[in-house]
This record gives structure tokens, C-alpha cells and sequence, in this order.
């Protein structure tokens, strides 16, 4: 009880000044460039450490498409945190919604997905292509929802980009977040967060094809929380 006290009191005292700083700037860099200060502040103050291995399979790619595992809302402002190259992530049109977080996928200039309208899916889909074809990485959650524990099926449409667009896949294995805050749990515990960025998959070159990529890949991220 006292550790979420003490992230209320964080939260408290930084999201109030983020959100006018986010609402009078009119550049998506300067947006993202706040945001991911924040993200980096909001752990530190918490004194939850973000343990990063694997940095270098993710710095040196541009149109890349990074998917990770999804066991807690913590693992979007992880990646924010983390992720320094000029990326969107796809998100759920229901996000939109919640303030603070609909401001922030607005200013991002993030791709929204209604996952229910298959109008959608295909302009969002269309959407990524050119955004990969322009040297922007796309970031993902293929479960399409938070997991309550075990990695849950990957949705195919991510792969189905990469094999069209012919971009690599950059997996990333987030273990610890759902120890901070778990999906039915409303107290926070403190932990470290583990970020593993595993080596690059590249379509092509391996001969994969959407199924087969989204199987590979999904393989790799699931190794790397067995063992954690």
C-alpha cells in the first residue's frame, strides 16, 4: 500500500505538467521527446530499475516493426521509455478515450486501429505500409490484449505487414511489469523490469511467411520469459 501511495504522489506531480506541455506543443518530436523523459522519470522515481539487454538489434534498424509481449499497462511506457528511433505504435481505437492517453497517441501521431471493422484494419494496414516504406518503425502488441499470465496467440497482421513491406521483425521480451501492476490486482508492488531485444527476424532473408514469421517470433519471446 505504501509503494502505490508513493507512485499516486509521483504521478500526481508529473502528469499535470506533462499534459499542458504536451497540449501547447504543436511538434510530434518535441511530443515524444517529453513523453519519453517522462516515462524514464516516472520509473526512476519509483525505484523500478529498466534492466535493457540487446539495445544494439534495435538501434541500427529504420522501418522496422517491433512487436513485445503485453502482461500489464506498464509495458507501453516501458517501450516509450525505451525506444529512441522515430516509431508509431499501433493502438486500439478505445484508447483514444482515456484522457492522458489519448493525448499522447494524438501528439505521437500513433496509428488507431478499430480491431472490430474490417474497413479499419484494412486502412490501418495500409497506413503501416507507408510509414515502413518511409523509414518509421511501427511498434506493436500482437496478443491484442493484456495477458493474465501466459503469452497468448499472436495476431497474424503485424507479420502480414512485414513479409509485404519485406521490413524486419524486432522482438522484445518486457518481464517484471506485471509484478509492478497485474492485471487484476490494484496495489502496486515494486520491481525491476527486464527488457530483452532479440535479435532481428527478417522475412526475406529467412524465407519466412506470415505465419510462420509470427510462429518464429513468437517462439523467441516466449523463451526469453520462461526463463526469466
Amino acid at each position: 500500500m505504501v509503494f502505490t501511495a508513493w507512485v499516486a504522489t509521483v504521478l500526481l506531480v508529473v502528469i499535470p505538467p506533462l499534459w499542458l506541455a504536451l497540449a501547447l506543443t504543436s511538434s510530434r518530436e518535441n511530443s515524444m521527446r517529453l513523453v519519453r523523459r517522462w516515462a524514464r522519470r516516472v520509473f526512476a522515481w519509483c525505484g523500478c530499475s529498466l534492466r535493457i539487454t540487446g539495445l544494439q538489434h534495435l538501434e541500427p534498424e529504420r522501418g522496422a516493426i517491433i512487436v513485445a509481449n503485453h502482461s500489464s499497462y506498464l509495458d507501453s511506457v516501458v517501450l516509450l521509455a525505451v525506444i529512441t528511433s522515430d516509431y508509431r505504435f499501433v493502438a486500439n481505437h478505445g484508447e483514444l478515450a482515456r484522457p492522458f492517453v489519448g493525448l499522447v497517441l494524438r501528439k505521437g501521431g500513433h496509428l488507431i486501429v478499430d480491431r472490430g471493422s474490417l474497413r479499419s484494419r484494412g486502412a490501418c494496414l495500409q497506413a503501416m505500409l507507408t510509414a515502413l516504406e518511409r523509414g518509421t518503425s511501427l511498434v506493436l502488441f500482437p496478443e491484442g490484449t493484456r495477458s493474465a499470465s501466459r503469452l497468448q496467440p499472436f495476431k497474424i497482421g503485424a507479420f502480414h505487414a512485414a513479409v509485404r513491406s519485406g521490413r524486419p521483425i524486432v522482438p522484445i521480451a518486457i518481464a517484471g511489469t506485471e509484478r509492478i501492476l497485474p492485471r487484476h490486482r490494484r496495489l502496486l508492488r515494486r520491481a525491476d523490469i527486464a527488457i530483452t531485444i532479440l535479435p532481428t527476424i527478417y522475412p526475406g532473408s529467412d524465407s519466412l511467411n506470415a505465419t510462420q514469421l509470427r510462429e518464429h517470433t513468437s517462439a523467441a519471446i516466449a523463451g526469453v520469459l520462461d526463463a526469466s
